[in-house]
């Protein structure tokens, strides 16, 4: 007896129709070891897939992307590849036993994914779910929300577990009769699924039909429709030590190539990775041993490679390690953790990163509601709040245009309202990180805007900081208000940082396409963040205030634009009009200076040499930032890209300044040359190595 289908769509109906006809379909399963057939002999023969195949006649191909030990979270990685790409006429998704297992948070979100993809390819083609669960119909968590999924896409779904149910109170079978343990079907078990499944298949095509609605909104959210899986040659560490290619690859998984491994009890890796959600999916068995993870300051979790259970096969895990992320670049450090396995020269390995929630521009989750929150705005010139960096003044607020440009403060109350306004045609992106979780927000150009924290805070006291992530040259803001919830008062301001740093440079200084997940790019300024740029890094490790003046593209001598630093570099804006900014009431310990890559880069892009007088010009912008600051500590950098490799006069220059100045009695002047560089815009990763290796440079050479 089959439960009831309700309406059939018309895609498995013209599906069914035009195999009627006898023209040909391929048929697409996607799912776990049950749909690969295990347990049954041979299981490319006596699997339900295969046999549902053959019942349904000669002119059905079959595409059998069932991986054993899979789950949704998975099978959408492979999706494309082994399913989408293979132009199905019908698919049939089956994860209810090993979704059980997976994060509860994660497979809602994966499975209905996988749904919507399918439904919105280009070519979409009919989709049946295949809810099954374990011997005795148990547990049915994931399938129940599985098969609520298909009933909301209007798809077709068969209810093993209650098909067969109904069988044996009718006396007609026995669930011991299908399975030789309680997860895998046998022989018995197979005919069984695909019995059920041709006889869904035939009722849905004979049964009223539906047309095909347009997807409605995600119950789960979108993360996992937007992917990305590193893989054998993607899965690249920035930095590792202890860890080799290899280790055990999934047999049933077409084109894997070995991930990472290593016996080394010291062993670690680190990756640059994308999303929302990352993922490591590796290999657990009763010999391996557990490794340890992380995403950028983010708690450790244990990934189980050591599973007693496993015993003599190897089991594949996705193991989420940082969930509810901002959705842009991270960093991913896995370690091989501490534990009673120590020194047992066992291995430990990882097989694939898998990111979720690499969403497009309109899909990006805010937690700001763009509406003001009532009241009076705090006065924005008030002794609670400590402005960081080179902040304007401009009509109705303070002028935030150079990265790294900070707010910060202490309040009571439950609410926090933010107002901006700007005449610049660029989207200015912040980071507002209130008690140590940091937000994002996005300030329209050539708009005013106002804010309000889509979720109330706890009672009490807040810190808030408020960073400016996108450089001057691309966006200008004024911040105009500051609101708090009625009876929200501001409160002493945070203690000043005991050092103070201050960088001038270009593109790499702003961190201009630090985020970017392929070529750099410059019309979605989301991923440039200044903010996770190396000096705004090494400010954080060093615990010291951080001032950012940088313009992507410029340079002493030549530039992508028509603007120099010696014509900015003491205004408040990357603006020829904008004011000149009087020295700081604060002087900065520390001055560095990290020029020269657009110098080369922009003549030697019209095929000209770098200017003959570069070394003279470079010598007299050192010496004007000596003039404002003479008691500082002053540093000249080189490198993050190819210039300094490029070009010999770059270095000479650096070094000749560091000679002139003190042969004329200043000791206070160092030279420093990154060893990290990337061809390309400095990603997040080379950033972070190149802020290892600042930091180590300055506590030991500049600071001591």
């Amino acid at each position: 007896m089959l439960p009831a289908l309700g309406h059939a769509d018309a895609r498995l109906q013209a599906v069914m129709q035009r195999l009627d006809a006898g023209e040909p379909i391929t048929l697409a399963t996607i799912g776990g070891s049950i749909t690969t057939g295990y347990a049954s002999q041979p299981p490319s023969e006596r699997g339900w897939a295969a046999l549902l195949t053959k019942s349904l006649g000669p002119r059905v191909r079959l595409v059998n992307a069932g991986v054993s030990g899979t789950d949704s979270a998975a099978g959408v990685q492979r999706l494309q590849a082994q399913v989408l790409d293979k132009s199905p006429d019908l698919v049939i998704v089956e994860f209810g036993v090993n979704d059980q297992w997976l994060d509860p948070a994660v497979r809602g979100s994966s499975y209905e994914a996988i749904l919507r993809r399918l439904l919105g390819a280009k070519k979409p083609p009919a989709v049946v779910v295949l809810g099954l669960t374990q011997q005795g119909n148990q547990a049915r968590d994931a399938v129940d929300a599985q098969l609520q999924l298909a009933a909301r896409y209007g798809l077709t779904a068969l209810d093993f577990g209650r098909w067969m149910q109904t069988r044996v109170e009718a006396g007609e079978d026995r669930w011991a009769a299908l399975y030789h343990e309680p997860v895998h079907p046998n022989d018995t078990g197979h005919r069984r699924i695909a019995l059920a499944l041709a006889d869904t298949l035939r009722a849905a095509a004979g049964g009223p039909a539906a047309a095909p609605a347009p997807l409605p909104e995600p119950v789960y959210g979108s993360a996992h429709e937007f992917t990305r899986l590193l893989m054998g040659d993607t899965l690249k560490p920035y930095q590792q030590h202890g860890f080799a290619r290899g280790g055990e690859v999934h047999p049933e998984w077409p084109g894997q190539q070995p991930g990472w491994v290593t016996t080394a009890d010291d062993a670690e890796a680190h990756f640059l990775v994308h999303g929302s959600e990352i993922a490591v999916f590796h290999a657990e068995s009763e010999h391996y041993r557990n490794l340890e993870a992380w995403v950028d300051d983010g708690a450790v979790v244990t990934l189980r490679g050591q599973v007693p259970e496993r015993r003599g096969y190897l089991g594949w895990h996705y193991s989420v390690v940082g969930r509810d992320l901002e959705p842009t670049a991270h960093l991913l450090h896995i370690r091989v953790k501490r534990d009673e396995w120590t020194g047992s020269g066992r291995p430990a390995s990882l097989l694939a990163i898998m990111s979720a929630g690499i969403v497009p521009p309109a899909l990006r989750p805010s937690d700001f509601v763009a509406e003001a929150l009532p009241g009076r705005p705090v006065p924005l010139d008030a002794p609670e709040l400590r402005w960081i960096g080179r902040i304007g003044t401009a009509a109705g607020g303070r002028l935030l245009a150079w990265s790294g440009s900070e707010l910060r403060a202490r309040f009571s109350g439950t609410q926090l309202g933010l107002s901006f306004a700007s005449t610049h045609w660029g989207t200015s992106h912040f980071s507002v990180e209130i008690d140590g979780r940091r937000h994002w927000l996005a300030a329209p150009g050539n708009a005013s805007s106002d804010w309000r924290l889509r979720e109330p805070l706890p009672p009490g006291e807040h810190s808030l900081r408020l960073i400016k992530r996108t450089e001057g040259s691309m966006a200008e803001t004024v911040l105009t208000g500051l609101r708090l919830a009625e009876g929200g008062r501001l409160l002493a301001p945070p203690p000043a940082r005991p050092l103070k740093l201050e960088f001038y440079g270009d593109s790499i200084t702003a961190g201009a396409c630090n985020g970017d997940i392929a070529d750099d790019q410059y019309e979605d300024l989301y991923f440039h963040d200044g903010t996770r740029a190396y000096g705004a890094v090494t400010a954080e490790r060093l615990g010291a205030d951080y001032v950012g003046i940088a313009v992507s593209g410029i340079g002493i001598t030549a530039s992508w634009h028509e603007l120099l630093m010696p014509d900015v570099w003491d205004r408040f804006a990357p603006r020829k009009d904008a004011a000149v900014a009087p020295p700081d009431a604060r002087t900065p310990d520390v001055v560095l200076l990290n020029l020269g890559q657009n110098d080369h880069g922009f003549p030697a892009s019209k095929g000209q040499a770098i200017a003959t007088d570069f070394g003279a010009r470079y010598l007299a912008f050192v010496r004007q930032l000596r003039a404002r600051y003479p008691q500082a500590r002053l540093v000249l950098l080189m490198g993050g890209m190819s210039a300094p490799q490029e070009q010999p006069a770059i270095p000479h220059a650096v070094q000749a300044a560091v000679q002139a100045l003190r042969a004329e009695g200043d000791a206070r002047v160092w030279l420093y040359r990154f060893q990290a560089f990337a061809w390309a815009h400095p990603r997040i990763d080379v950033h972070a190595q190149m802020a290892d290796e600042l930091t180590r440079f300055l506590k030991d050479e500049v600071l001591k």
